[in-house]
């Protein structure tokens, strides 16, 4: 498997976790680094392993039927980084019908013994518009 594609693969991790609710494929998608990072659209920026894997924690506590999905997906590498940014589509299911959301987020990943692991997640809202709400 050629580079590129093993930084796609650690990417779909990230929100295979994500929708699976699984905190422990959570963990092994990040790195153990102490500087890594983590911002959810509209918090304060996480720092270290144990924040970010709690607040996992308490999204995925929290999050009922909700779904993501990635698009726009593109990936830059250089030696030994990998940086992803993508469209992150988010669905929810509420009592007034589905609820659909956009945040812009960049994924930053570093090699580690031969793995690509976080150790960066920042995303942030994109506005709405009448076009996107058709989608």
């Amino acid at each position: 498997m050629e580079n590129e594609e093993l930084i796609v693969a650690a990417n779909e991790s990230f929100y295979k976790a994500f929708n699976a609710r699984d905190l422990d494929a959570m963990k092994r998608v990040w790195s153990s680094h102490e500087k890594v990072t983590c911002v959810h659209p509209g918090w304060e920026p996480l720092s270290g392993l144990e924040p970010i894997i709690d607040s996992w924690q308490g999204i995925f506590k929290n999050s009922g039927n909700m779904d993501i999905q990635a698009t726009d997906v593109s990936v830059t590498t250089s030696e030994g980084l990998a940086w992803v940014s993508c469209v992150e589509k988010l669905y929810t299911i509420a009592t007034n019908g589905v609820l659909a959301s956009k945040v812009f987020s960049t994924n930053l990943f570093q090699l580690n013994g031969g793995t690509w692991k976080m150790i960066m997640h920042h995303a942030s809202p994109l506005p709405s518009s009448p076009e996107s709400e058709e989608e």
